[in-house]
């Protein structure tokens, strides 16, 4: 077996994609502690067998929730395999598959785990301990105690379950022992299991007799309450029937009590309404004449109105006319202020430009020189040099004394606007406030004209003139005619109650007549019942005394009827246990066979365990002795293991020394020799020719020269496996290896890994 290629995502400290390609040989995966070597070896046992050494819920990239991949591909017995480990989702849900020379041939983690350990020949704890190799491991074959050495080397072997299982074999037969002293011991004696038997047989039968004596006395019972009931029964129908009847009664006696009252409150209604019937007459006449009252309140509350809009109406003296022409004077002396400004300022900024044209002029004139030609006419300047020169001057000189003229002037006219602006806006102020009070005058005649001609309005109706105080008097007289009207119009509805009045009085002197003679007819029935309130009450004391009787008949039934199946109870428990006894009995030579084969099985595992133990100690030793002499060029005559403590021992010209005696190197390449030599093991009892070994951080304590002779040792293993991938955190090493694999700590926990190139 040879890993070819590894691919990782998302996969504990590699967040990011990396694809890795895995050379064969020596391989050196190296990088600073802490960087993710061991992550990186330990993706092969994932991908392979999905182990892991946290949960699955920490396999994925710290902090990443995609999905964490691994893919190795691998080279064995030639064929070229891929397989291929996912987790994704909340659950951390895995899923595996592999693919055999391009073809899909396992999917699921139940069936590649399967395949793979039948293309392998081992399951994924023989893997790890015949595969990978830690410096702890190494260290415990010199520097414990012979237990813990053993205890590893078993537990590497795989021999640890078959220590377990004599052991439990030992506690189990021990166990069986035990339970067969405790039942040989708690056995009871038949003869008095059967005689107890018997005694409840008895007293069951006794019981039974009794129970039978007391059903009969409680069916005795039980006719005797029925004849009491049945009279009793007839009499409660009688009874229910006279209460029936009275209640009846009552109701019917109730109605016509009623009936009767009601009589006499219509006989009073009709009375009243007799006489409402005279009052309407007499309110007929105090209500006339209310609509010409009204219309005639309506025109003196008119009146007043009128009268008191015009008193609220002040119009005051006619005020003075604004002085419109005094307004437009202001407006035409300040736009002609204005049109004298602006025409000011536009011949001072005609001016300003001729300055500054001579002053260009000026400064081109200054620039010549009399050979030059004149710039306007194109001729020579001569002796006109200096009078050119001149002309200008004064051109310049005359434009600036105009400018500064006009300048000064401009600020004279300025304030004259400003003046005649202020000016027209303080005459235009008094013109509005003239205005305002012209147009609140007009509006306050008009409203007093409007209020006489409605006062003209309201007196011109009037026919006769109103008197003083007159309007008083007619809200006065209004009210009372409508209070005769309202009252004469409410007894008018009363009155509409006369028929309906007048049917339910004959309505009810019928139902009298009616209810009378229900009355009559009831009482007869009464009188033909005869029933008796005594007779009912004896024989509901007779009724209670059967009951009585029966009842505590019941209970002495019950009574014997329980007694009697405790007592049968007793019996089936005397013969439960009698046979139970029996088949104690008979189980006892079963549990006793039992334990015999137990302690033989304890005996059996015990011996196979020691033939395995012993079968296997000479051939790691036989192995280790042989990878030993490959390793020092057969320095030394023999590597010895003890096949018990599994301690080394070195001979050297025919002496047999522990590892104290040598030298740390000798002592690391002797101890290294037996953990390859358990590997060799394991593939060899597995069936299979892995060819593949990890060694973890096995250079850690050595000094310069034992890592030379560890390098020499491991370049020598190449002979014995295809491909050895050694884990170390040794910088200097990797120089020295024939491939290397670099494995590079990033920040936020993550890392990335290349393959070095070499020249």
């Amino acid at each position: 077996m040879r890993i070819t290629r590894l691919r990782l995502g998302n996969y504990r400290v590699f967040a990011d994609e990396l694809e890795l390609e895995v050379p064969p040989g020596l391989v050196g995966i190296y990088g600073a502690n802490g960087a993710g070597k061991s992550a990186l070896v330990e993706s092969i046992p994932f991908a392979l067998f999905g182990w892991s050494r946290t949960g699955n819920d920490q396999v994925r990239t710290s902090g990443v929730d995609d999905e964490a991949r691994v893919e190795v591909e691998l080279e064995h017995e030639g064929h070229l395999y891929s397989v291929r480990r996912t987790i994704s989702g909340v659950n951390h849900t895995v899923r595996a598959q592999v693919q055999a020379d391009g073809h899909h041939v396992a999917e699921g983690v139940r069936d590649t785990n399967r395949y793979l350990r039948s293309i392998l020949g081992l399951d994924d704890t023989a893997f790890r301990s015949s595969v990978f190799a830690e410096q702890k491991q190494l260290a415990a074959f010199s520097s414990t105690t012979p237990a813990k050495r053993r205890d590893l080397v078993l537990k590497l072997l795989g021999i640890t379950p078959v220590d377990a299982a004599r052991d439990r074999a030992r506690r189990d037969a021990r166990s069986a022992h035990g339970d067969l002293e405790r039942v040989r011991a708690l056995l009871p004696d038949l003869e008095s299991l059967a005689a107890a038997g018997e005694a409840a047989r008895a007293a069951a039968a006794a019981s039974r007799e009794e129970a039978e004596r007391r059903g009969a006395e409680l069916d005795d019972r039980r006719r005797q309450l029925g004849r009491a009931r049945r009279v009793h029964d007839e009499l409660a129908v009688r009874a229910a029937e006279h209460e029936s009847l009275v209640a009846e009664g009552r109701e019917v006696r109730r109605q016509h009590d009623t009936v009767v009252v009601r009589l006499a409150r219509l006989g009073e209604e009709l009375a009243d309404l007799a006489d409402a019937r005279a009052r309407v007459a007499a309110l007929a006449e105090s209500a006339g004449g209310l609509a010409e009252c009204e219309a005639r309140l309506r025109a003196a509350e008119e009146v007043r109105r009128a009268e008191r809009a015009l008193a609220a109406v002040v119009v005051g003296p006619h005020p003075a006319s604004p002085d419109e022409a005094a307004g437009e004077r202001a407006r035409t002396a300040a736009e002609q202020a204005q049109s004298v400004l602006d025409a000011h300022r536009a011949q001072l900024g005609e001016v300003r430009r001729s300055a500054e044209q001579a002053a260009k002029v000026l400064g081109d004139a200054s620039r010549l020189t009399g050979e030059a030609d004149c710039p306007l006419c194109g001729q020579c300047l001569g002796a006109a040099f200096e009078q050119v020169q001149a002309h200008r001057g004064e051109e310049l000189a005359d434009a600036q004394r105009r400018l500064a003229e006009l300048t000064a002037a401009e600020a004279g006219l300025v304030r004259s606007a400003q003046q005649a602006r202020a000016e027209e806006r303080r005459i235009g102020t008094e013109l509005d406030l003239a205005r305002q009070a012209r147009n609140a005058w007009d509006q306050r005649r008009t409203a007093a004209h409007a209020a006489r001609q409605a006062l003209d309005e309201a007196t011109a109706g009037i026919d006769p003139p109103l008197q003083p105080d007159e309007e008083v008097r007619l809200a006065v007289e209004v009210q009372r005619r409508r209070q005769a009207g309202a009252e004469r119009q409410r007894l008018q509805g009363r009155l509409e109650r006369v028929p309906q009045a007048e049917a339910e009085a004959d309505a009810c002197r019928a139902d009298l007549d009616t209810l009378a003679g229900r009355l009559g007819t009831l009482r007869e029935k009464v009188r033909g019942l005869a029933f008796s309130p005594d007779a009912l009450a004896e024989a509901r004391q007779a009724l209670e005394l059967a009951e009585q009787a029966q009842d505590q008949a019941d209970r002495d039934a019950r009574g014997a009827d329980l007694q009697a199946a405790r007592d049968e109870a007793r019996a089936q428990e005397a013969r439960r246990c009698t046979a139970a006894a029996q088949e104690q009995h008979l189980a006892l030579a079963t549990l006793a066979e039992q334990a015999r084969h137990l302690g033989r099985l304890a005996e059996l595992l015990g011996a196979f365990r020691n033939e395995l133990v012993g079968a296997v100690g000479p051939r790691l030793s036989r192995q280790a002795a042989s990878l030993f002499a490959e390793l020092t060029d057969a320095e030394y005559d023999e590597l010895q293991v003890d096949p018990e403590t599994y301690g080394i021992n070195i001979c050297d010209q025919g002496v047999a020394y522990g590892l104290e005696r040598f030298s740390g190197s000798e002592s690391d390449l002797a101890s290294l020799a037996l953990r390859v030599a358990i590997s060799e093991h394991l593939c060899f009892q597995s069936g299979g020719q892995i060819g593949l070994l990890v060694l973890d951080e096995v250079f850690g304590p050595l000094d310069a020269d034992r890592k030379d002779r560890m390098l020499r040792a491991l370049e020598r293993l190449r002979g014995r496996f295809r491909q050895v991938l050694v884990v170390t955190h040794e910088d200097d090493l990797k120089d020295q290896l024939p491939s290397a694999i670099e494995v590079v700590k990033l920040p936020g926990r993550r890392a990335r890994a290349h393959l070095l190139e070499r020249p």
